[in-house]
Order: C-alpha cells, then sequence, then structure tokens
C-alpha cells in the first residue's frame, strides 16, 4: 500500500544553471521562508543527467504532496514528466531565460510570493501535449528557426534574454522557409514556414503573443504556421505580437488541433519548451486533457 502524502512535504527541483540567477543561496533562503510553516522539504540539482529517474526514485521515496520546479521552462517539463496524471501538485518558481509557463498562467517572480503560493496550493488542471510518444510539452514547441536559435544558445557561454537576442540577430541572416507536409482534423497542409509552432499556451516568456486564442486547460492545441516572406514581415511582425494580433496577419496561419502530424522532409530542428529534441522527420502530436496539476494564483 503506498504511503499517504503529506500536505507539508515538498521536494524542490533546482536547475543551478538555468537563467542567470545566482542559486547557490536558494536552498538556505527556501528553508527559512518555509520554518515557521514546518514544511519538510527535499532538494535534487539537476545535473542533465538521469535527472528524470533520480526524481522519480525521490517521489517514491519520500512521497510528497508537491514537486517545486526551481528554473525556465525545461525545469518546469522535466518535473512534469513526473507527475503526470498524478494528484502530485507541481510549483514553479520561475527563474529561468524566458519562463514562458509561469508568464502564462501570471505566477509571481519573487521567492518569497512564490513560495506563499505554492502553500495556499490553489492549482488548476491543464492540458499536456505528448509529441512522439516519448516527449512532453507544457507550453510553447516548435519545429524551424526557433529550434536553430536554440542550439546556437545552448553552445554559448552566456544564458539569459540578451543573450537569446544576440543569437536571433546573429542567425537571421541564416533563415530559409522549409517545407512541411501538416495533417491536422484529417485535413491536409501543405506550407512552406519559417517555424510551425506546436502551441498549448498563448505566449512566450517576453510577453509576446504567439498564440492568443489558446488556452492550456481546453482540451484542444493550436498549430501556428509562420510563413513571413521579407524582412518586412518580420518587422510587421513586432506590434502584433505585443497587442494579441499576430493571428491576423495574411502570413501567419492558425490551426485548432487534438491531433497533428508534420513531416519535416529538411530535418528542421525541434525544440520542446525551450530544450532542443533533435531533427525528426515526422512529428506526431496528441493532446493529454487536464493531465496535471499546477499551482496557480
Amino acid at each position: 500500500m503506498p504511503k499517504k502524502k503529506s500536505n507539508k512535504k515538498m521536494l524542490f527541483v533546482i536547475n543551478p544553471i538555468s537563467g542567470d540567477n545566482d542559486k547557490i543561496s536558494l536552498e538556505k533562503e527556501i528553508k527559512a521562508l518555509l520554518k515557521p510553516h514546518s514544511v519538510d522539504t527535499e532538494f535534487y540539482y539537476t545535473t542533465g543527467k538521469n535527472d528524470r529517474e533520480s526524481i522519480s526514485e525521490i517521489i517514491d521515496e519520500i512521497n510528497p504532496s508537491t514537486v517545486v520546479a526551481i528554473g525556465g521552462d525545461g525545469t518546469c517539463n522535466l518535473v512534469a514528466q513526473t507527475a503526470l496524471h498524478t494528484p502530485i501538485k507541481i510549483g514553479i518558481v520561475p527563474l529561468g531565460s524566458a519562463n514562458g509557463m509561469a508568464t502564462e498562467l501570471n505566477l509571481p517572480t519573487d521567492l518569497e510570493e512564490s513560495l506563499k503560493l505554492i502553500l495556499a496550493g490553489k492549482t488548476r488542471s491543464i492540458d499536456v501535449l505528448r509529441i512522439n510518444k516519448e516527449h512532453i510539452s507544457l507550453h510553447l514547441s516548435d519545429l524551424g528557426f526557433n529550434g536553430q536559435l536554440i542550439d546556437v544558445y545552448e553552445k554559448g557561454e552566456t544564458r539569459g534574454l540578451l543573450s537569446y537576442a544576440k543569437s536571433f540577430i546573429d542567425n537571421f541572416g541564416n533563415a530559409a522557409p522549409a517545407k512541411f507536409e501538416i495533417v491536422c482534423n484529417g485535413k491536409n497542409i501543405s506550407k512552406e514556414a519559417f517555424m510551425v509552432v506546436l502551441a498549448n499556451a498563448s505566449k512566450f516568456g517576453t510577453g509576446a503573443v504567439i498564440n492568443p486564442l489558446g488556452k492550456p486547460d481546453d482540451g484542444y492545441f493550436e498549430i501556428v504556421v509562420m510563413r513571413p516572406q521579407n524582412f518586412m514581415h518580420f518587422l510587421e511582425m513586432l506590434v502584433p505580437f505585443y497587442t494579441s494580433k499576430i493571428h491576423t496577419l495574411d502570413f501567419v496561419d492558425t490551426y485548432k488541433c487534438q491531433r497533428v502530424k508534420i513531416k519535416n522532409q529538411k530535418k528542421q530542428s525541434l525544440q520542446i519548451d525551450g530544450e532542443k529534441i533533435g531533427q525528426p522527420l515526422q512529428v506526431d502530436v496528441e493532446i493529454l486533457p487536464r493531465s496535471l496539476e499546477v499551482i496557480v494564483p
């Protein structure tokens, strides 16, 4: 018989290299802030090697009611993999480079405010995307230019939003559209595009809204096909990105789906929640409705 979960037992999963924040004193701060609440805490620092298995082992051993991701979207994704289809609550302390999921859910960025929210324990059941049977996506994933940028960014010596912006400027000139064959809701779609976004949410961590109609708990996701033809089109996207009007542009197509298949003959880079996965020839995506409990305001 499994152990009964305690409402006062939390596992904190910390990514020590996410974003540009110093996390050396973080464990001590968390313990001090939670001491008046008599919370049993356990800490795990990611290493990039067998993290999912290690976190799952700790969960099996201590049976926490809440697992808290401290980092960016990749850390949130990692934690979610261990809690999918379970009653475990997922807390988020956004200390990554862009923090898209935290932005989507209007989560606080201050540590003390984050912990107050996590202690309150109010949750929202959100959808999750399953990609090629082996990956999940909570927020935004894509094929194309952004995946290439992330590859360059990860090889760089610095982290943070400014570093990502520099990667965009340095690599924009080498960007070229690719042909994508898409099957969505039984409909065949053939498009040349710079990027195809798999959107379970509406906006990036920068606040740029890629999918104004998206909701992470409606049982659907959207694919957003970006087809700018020239540099002026890229410039034309800037204001609509921040006024939730991107879907009104003639060279941006949005389709609502529950399942989608994308053939990617030119091996465009796939990124999932900010982490590069590879260059698959085909991407199969399905929705897992309301399969994760995330703590929200």
